[in-house]
């Protein structure tokens, strides 16, 4: 199975962030050394998606969930993950982090949120 590089060619449909390129490679490092190495993750304000399919194929022991409130957002992820083909990447949540009902079900290793 073919991985894509994050930084490639912006899907059709997909947003892109500039500040992908110069944040991927340090989020990472810091990623490698305190997540588990297997488990559900839970990815809070995903934005784009470009983070997701970059971690989720650079962790492939790792669930990765990105979510984000926004529709614009989800439509950007779900276009990015599509292009990405990557097993461990689940489709994006409408999570509101105040409104419980929201939140998957069942139990998580990790949550992240990154700023840009």
């Amino acid at each position: 199975m073919q991985t894509m590089d994050p930084l490639a060619a912006t899907p059709q449909g997909a947003l892109a962030s500039p500040a992908v390129a110069r944040n991927t490679g340090p989020i990472l490092e810091v990623l490698k050394a305190h997540m588990p190495g297997r488990g559900r993750v839970l990815e809070i304000a995903a934005g784009s998606g470009e983070h997701a399919v970059a971690f989720a194929g650079a962790l492939p022991g790792l669930d990765w969930t990105p979510s984000d409130p926004s529709a614009d957002a989800r439509a950007s992820i779900a276009a990015w993950a599509e292009a990405a083909c990557l097993p461990n990447l689940r489709p994006p949540l409408a999570l509101d982090v105040l409104d419980p009902e929201t939140w998957p079900v069942g139990t998580l290793q990790a949550v992240v949120c990154m700023k840009d």
